[in-house]
């Protein structure tokens, strides 16, 4: 048996066993909790409460602010984060889609100039299931399932999950619950420990693993984590005011799922982590009403990022989705939307290799907006397709001086340049990418891709290497960056240098996982 001590908390590891709860705010994630013990300190910020009554006259929640410096510091939440989220590279579907990435960086990052107590920067990035949740944790992460977009009907009502997530971190929430338990004594800290996180995820098994000689303990908890909804409520309904989404988006969401799943007996993760009593819904209503009436125009981007997830994430085939894209046609006014169910049939009619009706969907489209991402990449997908990865590369270079090291165009113009076997191009524009998107594991991929097609082995396992590291395998890296050694010239002593240096880190990266395990 091993132990982590936490400031003043000790933790066994029989209990880590039992924390693994934290790490599965859905389905999805209950796979590969035992994996993600080590890691539970930096759980999941998918704040549910213990209880379901919410005080119905709360509107007026105080800030009880950015407490919990004594138990953890803003430095140890990023390095715990990354851990975590390198941990979830390795083992959730992330849908490492650079159009969607963009489109979800830009509703988040929009929200965060209008937040406060914003520390460090924030990264965004979808999970493909259909199952309706939405987390954070420490260090700024923010996972929205693929399913929260096909439930929402407006972009604001998409924004009011984030903002609400953002709040979670920006009052810094685990943190606040640390240094709560280490208030609670160290006779009851494990049980304590382990009831709320249970209880995280799990409302009832958190409130029937605490003994009877924890109940004051317990109390305070269900008041505490309570107040923390109400308070991410307040905070992410002010920050989408601000950043010009409605303000209702959130009640409207909110309310449509607390009816639509009233009765079910196997609701929704998110209504289980996020519990949403009528009293909590009523709440969110009147504080939206306390905002001016803002009409807000149907979002373009969130009809395209729509229609790109219903075709290319859903667990549908292609044919059958076309079909009721190709019905609801015949009923749309709004130009948003038909725009967006237009560019979704451009690509249904990819899948099924259909790439000249494709084209002929989605051209009149990239004509009317021509800076248009979502078009642009589909156009790059579809002259793929019909093996003009030439074209594609003329095309992508040109985007490319108008906005050079732009996510979408840089991955797509690398993607096309390795088919076209212009990589010296490809290598080019990814090294120039990563030196600002180092964590971008998309982009180590196709650089790997650049230098296995040109022979240059020792450059290859140099970025397998940090492929590796950026999903969690230290000893993965160390090994790929010894091979690369192995592969350098002997008069390279600079390049050897550095590549020593680097094997230097991930040992310390790896050691510092082992002595959180």
């Amino acid at each position: 048996m091993f132990s982590v001590r936490l400031n003043n908390i000790v933790v066994d590891s029989k209990l880590l066993e039992n924390l693994t709860f934290m790490f599965a705010p859905s389905r999805i994630y209950s796979k590969f909790a035992p994996k993600l013990a080590s890691l539970v300190m930096a759980g999941s910020l998918s704040l549910g409460t213990a209880v379901s009554a919410y005080a119905q006259d709360a509107i007026d929640v105080p800030e009880i602010g950015i407490a919990g410096a004594s138990s953890i510091s803003i430095a140890q939440e990023q390095r715990l984060g990354d851990f975590y989220m390198r941990q979830l590279r390795a083992m959730a579907p992330i849908a490492d889609d650079p159009v969607l990435r963009e489109y979800l960086s830009g509703i988040g990052n929009r929200l965060i100039m209008h937040t406060d107590n914003i520390r460090y920067p924030f990264t965004f990035f979808w999970v493909n299931d259909s199952a309706l949740n939405a987390f954070a944790f420490l260090g700024g992460y923010i996972g929205i399932h693929t399913g929260i977009i096909m439930q929402a009907e407006t972009e604001s009502e998409l924004a009011s999950v984030v903002s609400h997530e953002i709040a979670h971190v920006s009052q810094r929430h685990i943190a606040r619950n640390m240094e709560r338990m280490t208030q609670a004594g160290p006779t009851t800290m494990t049980h304590v420990l382990g009831s709320i996180i249970v209880g995280l995820v799990n409302p009832a098994a958190g409130m029937a693993g605490l003994a009877a000689s924890v109940a004051g303990a317990q109390q305070r908890q269900i008041n505490y984590t309570r107040q923390f909804e109400l308070e991410a409520d307040r905070i992410g309904i002010n920050a989408l005011f601000r950043a010009g989404f409605d303000p209702e988006g959130a009640p409207s969401f909110f309310g449509r799922l607390a009816e639509q799943y009233r009765y079910t007996q196997t609701p929704p993760e998110m209504l289980i982590t996020h519990p949403l009593p009528d009293s909590r819904v009523a709440d969110t209503r009147n504080r939206a009403m306390q905002y001016e009436p803002r009409r807000v125009e149907t979002s373009l981007q969130f009809e395209l990022a729509k229609a790109r997830i219903r075709v290319r994430y859903a667990d549908r085939r292609a044919a059958d989705v076309l079909k009721d894209l190709e019905y609801e046609a015949q009923h749309l006014v709004d130009h948003a939307k038909i725009a967006g169910n237009r560019y979704g049939r451009a690509l249904a009619h990819l899948a099924l290799e259909e790439h000249e009706r494709a084209y002929q969907l989605l051209m009149p489209l990239r004509q009317e907006d021509p800076m248009n991402l979502f078009y642009l990449d589909t156009e790059t997908d579809i002259l793929m397709a019909q093996q003009r990865s030439e074209e594609a590369v003329e095309m992508l270079q040109r985007e490319y001086i108008r906005r050079p090291n732009n996510q979408v165009i840089t991955l797509n113009l690398a993607y096309a340049a390795n088919a076209a076997r212009n990589l010296d191009l490809s290598r080019r524009v990814l090294n120039n990418f990563i030196i600002y998107n180092k964590k971008d594991v998309l982009a180590w991929d196709l650089l790997h891709t650049a230098y296995e097609l040109d022979g240059k082995i020792s450059e290859m396992h140099e970025a397998r290497a940090e492929i590796f590291a950026l999903r969690g395998d230290f000893r993965g890296a160390i090994e790929q960056l010894h091979t690369a050694i192995s592969k350098t010239e002997e008069d390279a002593t600079l390049t050897r240098q550095r590549m020593q240096a680097r094997i230097e880190q991930f040992r310390a990266l790896e050691q510092e996982r082992v002595l959180m395990n």
